[in-house]
């Protein structure tokens, strides 16, 4: 039985990095595209928000407990099961990318970064993955941090300030 589940799980993760990869290079039927851009974006928006948590959460028990949480080499996988509209999907993003919001989530929750610093840090990013693979709208992660902001008055001030800057370039490969 659990031959046929990981053959399954396999299969899908194939499909989802076919699914990302082929996004740029897609062709036909402009609705279709567009509709596939739309889907992939909102996947995606749900995978960084998950790898963005789980990295803040992985802090918080390593803060608490001084031993790190579930992934205590500080990465989270390219792949994730997200739940969408239809049901569960998997989703892939590339590591370099995944590690990049992971560390944004650890280094939000142990204070090294304000939300300010983060939403501006995600959007750079999200904006460089939306423009890699050609989507109609750019994506917009972590509303929830958004929300929370406006709530506190702050939305229209970006903290330049944060003593200390992301230490990974996701477009550098590492």
């Amino acid at each position: 039985m659990a031959l046929f589940k990981g053959l399954k799980e396999t299969k899908e993760r194939k499909k989802a990095k076919a699914f990302y990869e082929q996004m740029p290079k897609l062709s036909g039927d402009p609705r279709e595209i567009r509709k596939l851009r739309a889907l992939i974006n909102a996947r995606l928006t749900g995978f960084i928000d998950m790898t963005f948590i789980e990295g803040a959460k992985d802090m918080e028990s390593f803060q608490e407990s001084g031993a790190p949480g579930s992934n205590p080499g500080g990465f989270s996988a390219a792949y994730k099961a997200v739940k969408t509209v239809g049901g569960i999907v998997v989703v892939y993003l590339p590591q370099k990318y995944t590690n990049f919001f992971y560390e944004l989530g650890t280094r939000y929750q142990s204070a090294h970064l304000t939300k300010n610093r983060v939403i501006v840090l995600a959007d750079d990013t999200s904006k460089e993955i939306s423009q890699f693979l050609k989507l109609d709208n750019e994506i917009s992660p972590l509303a929830f941090l958004r929300v929370e902001t406006e709530r506190e008055g702050s939305g229209s001030s970006i903290d330049q300030d944060d003593e200390s800057e992301m230490g990974t370039d996701p477009s550098d490969g590492s």
